[in-house]
């Protein structure tokens, strides 16, 4: 308690320091707290089931004919049928559950609107462990024939957010996708589904598939690959010993499938020889994890330096102010004080200041995570992490905050507790610099900063140069005033025919107002990370043996390149007459013309797509357009075809895409209004520029940028602070020899060049370790990087030259002064 006190005291005595020595560690604390809330939500914490150590996701990596609707990772979808052999053959799992996510329209309060929406087998809930808040959830007997289980469940959070918590929602009718399904419970609160950031809103029995989605024929078909399954293992087993046991029973599966499919040759080999993988799945359902967690990494390795150098700069204020306390040190141990007592009130002080900081941290951290989350465009994924810091955060936080306080404490402590009274008053009445092991000490502290302030502006420098080449990498659209919609009449109950007359009288309908220069709508959004592809033969080219020919593809509506600023290089755009009764017909683009059609005119050629349900008359090549980017700004140039929309027999969504005269944005409330006089149960969705979508496809690159450049200008400070007050406290120390240097006639120059060459030294030493810090990091970091290698040389150079500034400001005050000193007044200095 006296350690305490006095703390206290000499805390309060120099405010100055006290306020620095805090804010310094809450923005280090606060910012390693907000990411790590972003890790833990996302990468690190379990769900909120039972028993998640014992849940498995199932993959199969290898060739899948037919169909695959993932997220990405087609190894990890299966079909239907096999699905249920699996849960009934595989007797390593106590169940299997599998489930699909799709968006829905759900209406059923008098106003139709877009939610997200599961598709889910009956087990779903039981092998979870989620109990219902209301009602009862799925069952084994709700998961029949197709189509026999119109029910469905509402999650917690809908439950609250759309009916606030009414119970009368039991057994009331909601319309989902065109479908009546009846309410039968709610799940339980904290329940948010088994994929972080991805809150579901209603869940519906799998059975139910052929009437919420209407591009799904039947669930019979082994080359439909759409679900996603998870399995618990049986009690005892471990993921290795079940992954063996489950070979046999998978291969059977296999087997029979290729029987089915009718495979043969090499195709039916390798399909016949896959095997079936077990991850662990505690933390849920990885694609946001897998595509998060080197960025999240990354952002938690920049915070962590931030407050090794807060720790760094600290460590040298509390060396310089036991320096200054060398006289009360002196005093105290002539009382009889000994060396644990002395090392005992320096750590209680940086325990004090350490916990000052930590909370204050934990309002920069919640301000920051608030920042970083509500920065998240509308749709992301991040959009519905919790903005709060809980207790896992505040326990994290604790402990950097006990670990940061020990390290900066630890080498002050030790010094006061090093030497005896003996030495202290030499040094006192030493006519040189005091305390020069000291200082000495100081200036490694200092050039340890100056080399992790290299890192993080280096790094800075990577980001800002990838993300110059983002901004700047060729499109091959024209995004200026236009904007974007997208409507799923299929989603309201609309058959084919009936979205595509919706369709097209909705354009029709945009073209007529003012100031539309010109329209057209896509089934695939543009730079919205979604592509379709599909083998294809070419007429006149035989590809290599064994080797497929693979598109990508879009369906697009008359005007759609003239709409987008594509430029049409050969033959003619789509038009309104190429429906489906009509030849059918396509366009392809500059790099598929290249890759299949050198040395010909493919105008006039035609193109047979894919097989078994998906074959479609014969497509003539009416065009070819200039090469674009679809999926991402990231993804280069891949070949491409484009079919009419209006020959499509499964059209169910467009998004449409309008070029004005006027602010394109201007335009939304018109469009909105239009798609309601038409059909008020038909919601709107992803209303924005094209700009601004694909601004939205950058954004953690954006993110990464601009957090990378606020930590590089923070380390640029507190490294910029750490020179200055190595320098301005070695000035002090050498104000005698200062001036018996003045009195016997050196020049001022040399003075400060006395100054300058200790700044020289500490930048050049930090440097060294910096750039070879950061040429180490940016290998971690070249996943995230566009267009730019781990060599390059602007960045290492920028970093320097930023570097160079920080010394100059740094040590240009103190040089001045030492420049100014008084011989007589330096003389006389004690």
């Amino acid at each position: 308690m006296q350690d305490f006190k006095f703390s206290i005291r000499m805390l309060a005595k120099k405010p100055g320091f006290t306020f620095i020595a805090v804010l310094t560690l809450a923005l280090g604390i606060g910012a390693n707290a907000a990411i790590f809330s972003l890790m833990d939500q996302v990468l690190l914490r379990d769900l909120p089931v039972k028993n998640p150590k014992e849940l498995v996701i199932l993959r199969s990596p290898g060739p899948h004919p037919g169909h695959t609707w993932s997220d990405g990772d087609d190894a990890a979808y299966f079909s239907y049928p096999a699905y249920r052999e699996i849960q009934d053959q595989a007797h390593v799992f106590s169940a299997v559950l599998a489930r699909h996510i799709i968006p829905v329209s759900i209406a059923g309060s008098g106003v139709t609107e877009r939610a997200r929406g599961e598709l889910v087998s009956g087990n779903y809930f039981e092998l979870l462990g989620v109990q219902p808040a209301l009602g009862r959830l799925l069952g084994a007997n709700d998961e029949t024939a197709p189509g026999a289980n119109p029910i469905a469940i509402l999650s917690y959070a809908y439950w609250v957010r759309q009916f606030g918590r009414n119970p009368a929602v039991l057994n009331k009718s909601l319309t989902v996708n065109g479908t009546p399904l009846v309410v039968v419970g709610v799940s339980q609160a904290g329940f948010t589904g088994i994929e972080a950031g991805q809150l579901p809103d209603v869940f519906i029995p799998l059975t139910m598939e052929p009437q919420i989605l209407s591009n799904f024929e039947d669930l019979s078909s082994r080359k439909d690959i759409w679900l996603a399954l998870i399995g618990r293992l049986a009690p005892g087993l471990t993921i290795p010993r079940a992954e063996v046991e489950i070979q046999p029973s998978f291969h059977s599966i296999l087997a029979s499938d290729t029987q089915t499919m009718k495979l043969s040759g090499k195709s039916a080999s390798e399909y016949a020889n896959k095997r079936l993988f077990l991850v662990p799945g505690e933390h849920g359902w990885l694609s946001m994890q897998n595509s998060l967690r080197t960025p999240l990494v990354s952002l938690m390795a920049m915070v962590s330096v931030i407050l090794m150098i807060a720790c760094a700069n600290l460590a040298g204020l509390l060396v310089a102010q036991g320096e200054a306390r060398r006289k009360e040190i002196a005093v105290r141990l002539a009382l009889g004080a000994g060396r644990w007592r002395l090392a005992r009130q320096f750590l209680t002080e940086s325990l004090l200041l350490g916990a000052a900081g930590g909370l204050a941290g934990l309002a920069v951290g919640e301000w920051t995570l608030k920042i970083l989350v509500g920065s998240v465009p509308a749709g992301e994924s991040l959009a519905h992490l919790k903005t709060s810091l809980d207790g896992r955060v505040w326990l994290f936080a604790s402990v950097v905050t006990l670990l940061t306080s020990i390290l900066f404490g630890l080498a002050p402590s030790i010094r006061a507790s090093r030497g005896g009274l003996e030495g202290i008053l030499r040094d006192q009445n030493s006519t040189t610099s005091p305390g020069r092991t000291g200082v000495q000490f100081r200036k490694w502290l200092v050039a340890f900063q100056v080399g992790l302030t290299v890192v993080l502006l280096a790094g800075a420098g990577l980001f800002i140069e990838s993300l110059m080449h983002l901004n700047s990498s060729a499109l091959g659209i024209r995004p200026d005033h236009v904007v974007q919609f997208a409507v799923g009449p299929g989603d309201s109950g609309y058959t084919s025919a009936q979205t595509l007359s919706f369709v097209n009288r909705l354009r029709d309908s945009i073209s007529a107002l003012p100031g539309v220069r010109s329209v057209s709508a896509a089934e695939i959004p543009v730079f919205e990370d979604d592509d379709s592809s599909g083998n294809v033969t070419i007429e006149g080219y035989q590809p290599p043996p064994d080797v497929e020919v693979e598109l990508y593809r879009n369906q697009v509506g008359p005007d759609y390149f003239s709409t987008m600023g594509i430029p049409l290089l050969a033959g003619r755009e789509f038009q309104a007459s190429d429906t489906s009764d009509r030849p059918h017909v396509a366009i392809i683009n500059q790099e598929a013309a290249r890759l299949y059609f050198a040395g010909r005119n493919p105008i006039g050629l035609h193109i047979v797509g894919g097989g078994g349900k998906d074959v479609r008359p014969n497509m003539e090549i009416v065009g070819v357009v200039a090469n674009s980017k679809d999926a991402d700004v990231r993804t280069g140039v891949r070949p491409f075809l484009y079919i009419p929309y209006m020959q499509d027999p499964r059209l169910e969504s467009a998004t449409f895409y309008v070029r004005t005269q006027q602010d394109p944005s201007s335009l939304v409330t018109t469009l909105k209004e239009m798609v309601q006089q038409i059909d008020t149960n038909i919601p709107i969705y992803d209303a924005r520029t094209l700009q601004e979508q694909i601004d939205n496809s950058v954004y953690s690159d954006r993110l990464l940028t601009y957090f990378s450049i606020s930590l590089a200008v923070l380390a640029a400070l507190l490294a910029a602070i750490g020179l200055y007050g190595v320098l301005a406290f070695l000035v002090v120390g050498r104000t005698r020899e200062i001036g018996i240097r003045i009195a016997l006639g050196a020049p001022r120059a040399s003075i400060s060049w006395l100054v300058l060459r200790e700044v020289v030294e500490m930048c050049l030493a930090g440097a060294v370790f910096g750039l070879l810090a950061a040429y180490i990091g940016a290998h971690l970091i070249q996943s995230l990087l566009y267009g730019v290698g781990v060599t390059s040389a602007p960045a290492y150079l920028a970093a320097a030259g930023v570097l160079g500034i920080i010394g100059l400001l740094a040590s240009w005050l103190p040089a001045h002064r030492a420049a100014k000193v008084d011989p007589i007044v330096a003389l006389r200095y004690e």
